[in-house]
């Protein structure tokens, strides 16, 4: 500072002033108001390096600087103490320990007694060297570093930039000339330095507003859940409507609603305030009493349903934030209704196990007793109405377990083409000549594995179905088409599996279904026929039999519209199999038959059949009882006929022993269903003869011949 009169004149101290104000002022960021500031002070100073330090965290680094060589500034950057292990110092009350003067000033670390001390806090000396020659580590209130002295600056001033708590920072004025400095000038720094505190507190506030304005409107603009600030209306005590005062772009993405702010909900959604009198409610009830409240509620007027968080934003006002969860709750709804069909499933297999050992003594006596009375007994016609009930009873019992997923599936690779192709005749017969059959094949269709028995079972059981829903006539169509199901699909569709697939399609333009009779379509027994016109299993059994082929099944209907049901069947590589013929039933056999059967009624049964037709049977209650009979016998044994469940040893178990001690032995497993015994998830094992009950003396003896003609 140049020992220049006029400078300490008011008239030029109150031209500083001015001018540090307008900087202050003009100043549109920190940056550019301590840039200027420290150009400012050099040029009213003459000082040859003007800095100035802030607070950053616990430390003081310079903010800015101009003269201050760069090593000066390297060296001199950070003011806190660190220890040998590379920790900062810190005092009893946990306080970082500033080193060297500018740490005595931050700190308040002064005795304004001091000549080189002034009452407000600062530091100055015109003449380092003779500074430190005259004084002591105590006389300047700790140990400093001394580079300002050590670098050649003679005059140095530091002035505390401070409010009323704490000083945040200072202003550090250098220069190599002695006597730039007298405590008059450094008095006006002071007031100027106090200016710019004052400033400074007032930029970080605007600051500190500006980037919480930034970061609520970058909030607002990019959050994904809808934002809606309104007002309730209220009228007559009651919630009548709420207008839109603001909402984010979410808000339109999520509802498909655009420019609705200004306006009431009622203009915005006709109908609302009669179709959701609950939400208005709701809003109401939050706006008024303060209490935010968070549901999950379907908009009727809007056909969706949203996740609503709401809060009160003053009297009257509210604020909801949302998201829209149709997709989630149909998935949730999908999840409930396979979980109880699962359920459902479950009984309905261990009932249709214990009918089908009953049908099998049933249908099997009263097709013996058939064969022995005469064409004109008084007898035949009971016998004959008992053997049509059981084998109405043996049609549902398959159906059950087709529904259950609990049948045992031979599936062969299948032309689903040729399937759908050579039923048609027999289709158009069934469906009679008012309803327009079309049958669609698609081109270079892929080959699925199933059940070439069951598929025909879909097809028949969905034609059946849109028949009756046309009584009147209409089109009916049938397609197959190869497709491939992504991600998308498997994300929205529970249970699918991604990958290449043969599409089957039956549509129909008949009455078609509400919602509420499709979220129960599957359920057994539940049909809306009339009383004597449908057992309400043909779908389930489709279900069923689409399940544990792992496929999937989807139906689309509008009332009035028809209905469309879409079965989904994983394409496979391979050779279209060719399905043996039925062969008739031999007259007799002469082998050795071991028949392993805890139900003595079927046992005696199966005995009494095998028998007759002269073979000759060894019979036992259950394995252990087998394998005794099969080791006493004088003859060998030839075929082992087991249930696959018993008591305390299972027909898989049973036939791996005596396979093991007489190899050769031929084995024919027979069950109501099985649980994985004898199949992976209902289907059969490679090599292993089944044989489902309730069977037929016919099927029996057909099933016997064919595994010893193998």
């Amino acid at each position: 500072m140049e020992p220049n009169r006029l400078w300490e004149r008011e008239a030029e101290a109150r031209e500083a002033t001015i001018e540090l104000l307008r900087l202050c002022n003009k100043a549109g960021s920190l940056t550019e108001l301590m840039r200027d500031l420290v150009i400012f002070f050099q040029r009213l100073t003459g000082c040859e390096a003007v800095g100035v330090r802030l607070r950053e965290g616990d430390d003081f680094p310079y903010y800015e600087t101009r003269g201050f060589p760069e090593d000066f500034v390297l060296a001199e950057n950070h003011l806190c103490a660190i220890d040998p292990s590379g920790e900062t110092v810190r005092d009893d009350a946990g306080h970082p320990a500033l080193d060297c003067m500018c740490g005595n000033i931050l700190c308040g670390r002064f005795d304004p007694s001091k000549p080189f001390f002034t009452a407000r806090g600062s530091f100055w000396s015109s003449c380092t060297t003779e500074l430190l020659a005259s004084t002591t580590d105590a006389d300047r209130q700790a140990k400093t570093r001394n580079r300002c002295n050590g670098e050649g600056y003679e005059s140095v001033a530091l002035v505390p930039l401070r409010t009323q708590k704490e000083s945040f920072g200072l202003f550090q004025f250098n220069d190599k000339r002695r006597g730039r400095f007298t405590s008059e000038r450094v008095a006006l720094l002071e007031d100027l330095v106090d200016h710019v505190a004052i400033a400074l507190a007032k930029l970080r506030a605007d600051e500190a507003l500006r980037f919480s304005e930034e970061r609520y409107r970058s909030l607002f603009e990019n959050m994904l859940e809808g934002y809606a600030y309104c007002e309730m209306i209220v009228e007559n005590g009651e919630f009548r409507d709420f207008v839109y005062l603001d909402v984010n772009p979410a808000f339109e993405h999520l509802t498909g609603l655009s420019g609705v702010v200004g306006k009431r909900v009622t203009d915005v959604i006709p109908g609302i305030r009669e179709s959701d009198p609950e939400l208005f409610e709701l809003y109401g009830r939050v706006a008024f009493s303060g209490r935010p409240e968070r549901v999950e509620i379907y908009v009727e007027a809007m056909k969706t349903w949203f996740s609503v968080s709401v809060y009160c934003a003053g009297e009257g006002l509210f604020v909801a934030v949302f998201d829209n969860v149709t997709e989630r709750r149909k998935l949730e709804d999908q999840l409930r209704q396979s979980q109880k069909m699962e359920a459902v499933g479950r009984l309905a297999g261990g009932v249709a196990h214990d009918f089908n050992n009953l049908l099998t003594v049933i249908n099997g006596y009263s097709e013996l007793l058939l064969r022995q009375v005469g064409e004109d007994s008084t007898l035949r016609k009971e016998v004959e109405e008992i053997r049509k009930a059981g084998d109405r009873a043996s049609m549902l019992t398959r159906q059950l377990l087709a529904f259950s997923r609990r049948q045992v599936l031979q599936p062969k690779m299948l032309d689903l083409n040729a399937t759908v192709t050579g039923m048609a005749t027999m289709l158009r017969r069934l469906i009679g000549e008012d309803i327009d059959l079309r049958i669609l094949p698609g081109e270079g269709l892929g080959k699925v594995k199933a059940d070439p028995g069951q598929v025909e079972q879909i097809i028949l059981n969905l034609v059946v179905n849109s028949r009756d829903a046309m009584p009147g006539g209409g089109k009916l169509s049938i397609e197959t088409r190869n497709t491939l199901l992504d991600g998308t699909f498997s994300s929205k569709h529970p249970y699918t599996v991604a990958g290449p697939h043969v599409l089957l399609a039956v549509s129909d333009t008949g009455a078609g279904m509400s919602e509420d009779t499709q979220a129960h379509l599957f359920e057994p027994f539940f049909t809306t026929k009339e009383k004597g016109k449908g057992t309400g299993l043909g779908l389930s059994t489709v279900y069923g039999i689409v399940k544990q082929s792992q496929g999937y099944i989807h139906v689309y209907s509008e009332l009035g519209k028809g209905t469309t049901v879409k079965i989904y069947l994983p394409r496979v590589e391979g050779e279209e199999e060719t399905v043996s013929p039925v062969s008739a039933p031999a007259p007799h056999g002469t082998e050795t038959v071991l028949v392993a059967e805890d139900d003595d009624q079927i046992r005696d049964f199966v005995t009494r059949v095998l028998s007759r037709k002269g073979y000759r049977v060894l019979s036992a209650s259950d394995g252990f009882d087998a394998l005794r009979l099969c080791g006493e016998s004088a003859d060998p044994v030839d075929l082992l006929i087991t249930d696959v469940v018993m008591p305390r040893m299972g027909g898989r178990e049973l036939a791996s022993r005596i396979q093991t001690a007489k190899p050769g032995v031929r084995v024919l497993f027979v069950s109501g269903y099985t649980e994985d015994a004898i199949s992976q998830r209902g289907i059969l094992e490679a090599g292993l003869q089944f044989l489902q009950k309730p069977f037929t003396t016919d099927a029996l003896l057909r099933k016997v011949r064919e595994v010893f003609d193998r």
